[in-house]
């Protein structure tokens, strides 16, 4: 079992600003990771409100200049999917499918999990259905559905459409995103936008995806983007776990920062503000205790 201080799991914004903060202290930890660095900013079409890029900057640029910053500090990131994190003995135990780690103090910044789709979906859909643009970014020529009326589903509708045209679903009449992303859109040749539309079931029809629709009308796609709702991504904490992290967080043995915490504010900047609040919490923490130069990872 690998011993450490410090844990962080979740490698996007909060996650690499803590680990920066962190280190600029001189504190090591174990940072863990299971794909790449960047988290979900990686799928935004273009990122307006983050000081210091006056002309925007898009998420996989934003991506690749976190990935060089990691690389100058010389960040160390434990490539494993997190399965599992207990709490005992005033330890937490995290255990990946590769290894087994011991931290007295553990950073979550794993961000959050879509809602999945709630109704029938035939045999083979699976294949063309997504909940990130990231992975459809080589289509083209193609005809994409975006279902949600939110911030996410509406960039990720401009994002395709560099490419392909793009059909937005909203099962209401109420929008939820931005007034600029919704006016984006409608200026947008490529992309058509109904209201009031609601998917009933899918299926798969002559290598396309069918959705039959409240409307009694089947709109036949080649892919479809599921953008209905986020919610935190803590399912590796187990039972006992769940049940202390209000009194866990009050003692500052765990931070859960970035969308994790956050709800609906999932801002880039909010997440780069608490992840350097984390480490410099934890670090005036060890200040008091007089353990600041304590915190270096051992094996055993």
């Amino acid at each position: 079992m690998i011993k450490s201080e410090i844990g962080i799991i979740g490698a996007g914004p909060s996650g690499i600003a803590c680990a920066i903060q962190l280190k600029r202290y001189g504190i090591d930890y174990l940072f863990f990771e299971r794909e790449n660095s960047g988290g979900l900013i990686k799928n935004a079409f273009l990122i307006e409100n983050y000081l210091g890029f006056p002309e925007g900057i898009t998420g996989e640029e934003f991506v690749q200049l976190l990935k060089n910053q990691i690389q100058k500090h010389r960040i160390k990131i434990i490539k494993e999917d997190v399965v599992s994190v207990r709490y005992r003995n005033n330890k937490f135990y995290i255990r990946t499918k590769n290894g087994n780690y011991q931290t007295s103090i553990l950073v979550v910044a794993t961000g959050t999990i879509p809602k999945p789709l709630t109704v029938p979906v035939g045999k083979d859909c699976k294949s063309r259905i997504f909940y990130e643009v990231y992975p459809l970014r080589k289509i083209r020529n193609k005809l994409v559905a975006v279902i949600g009326s939110g911030d996410a589903g509406f960039d990720y509708a401009l994002s395709l459409s560099k490419k392909n045209k793009v059909l937005i679903l909203n099962r209401t009449e109420r929008i939820k995103c931005l007034p600029v992303l919704f006016q984006r859109v409608m200026q947008n040749k490529k992309i058509n936008y109904l209201a009031g539309v609601e998917i009933k079931r899918i299926e798969f029809e002559d290598k396309k995806l069918a959705l039959y629709t409240s409307r009694k009308k089947k709109i036949i796609v080649d892919y479809l983007v599921v953008a209905i709702g986020r919610k935190p991504n803590l399912n590796f904490f187990d039972r006992s776990l769940k049940e202390k992290i209000k009194i866990l967080e009050k003692r500052r043995k765990l931070y859960i920062i970035g969308d994790a915490k956050n709800g609906i504010f999932r801002q880039t900047a909010i997440a780069v503000g608490d992840g350097i609040k984390a480490a410099m919490e934890i670090y005036q923490e060890k200040v008091k205790k007089g353990t600041q130069g304590d915190c270096k990872k051992k094996k055993g």
